[in-house]
């Protein structure tokens, strides 16, 4: 018996490259899930979905939706920053768009650091009113 072709693939049955940042994202959760002596199960369960599910997020095969990574982040009581906490940043931006400087870069770096989002969101406040209050000057 030899080789059948088949024809061409559907798009449904090609295989996609994983993204890198999919996989770093999956690395992050799978690293806090063990931390926290979790199952694949207590995760799943924890944001609506099964643990088979949580298992291809954890490998990058499945990309996580902004929703499920709030909801992953608040059970695991981090910041949604956090799976993206070693990534590299190519050209960074404010909120404008405009380019940052290497000091702005480093204050933006250091905030994602602080876990507790209103503190993050105080700090982030005053530091924008300071700016606002030395522009004026």
């Amino acid at each position: 018996m030899g080789f059948v072709d088949d024809g061409p693939k559907a798009w449904s049955e090609m295989e996609m490259p994983k993204d890198p940042i999919d996989i770093h994202i999956g690395s992050r959760l799978r690293s806090l899930r063990e931390r926290r002596h979790l199952s694949l199960s207590a995760v799943g369960r924890g944001v609506g979905t099964t643990y088979q599910q949580v298992r291809k997020y954890e490998s990058g095969d499945n990309r996580i939706s902004a929703s499920t990574l709030f909801r992953l982040a608040d059970m695991m009581e981090v910041s949604p920053s956090f799976f993206f906490e070693g990534l590299p940043r190519r050209a960074a931006q404010d909120a404008n768009g405009a380019a940052l400087d290497a000091g702005d870069a480093a204050m933006t770096s250091s905030l994602e650091q602080i876990a507790d989002p209103e503190l993050r969101h105080h700090l982030e406040g005053l530091l924008n009113a300071l700016t606002v209050r030395s522009a004026s000057r």
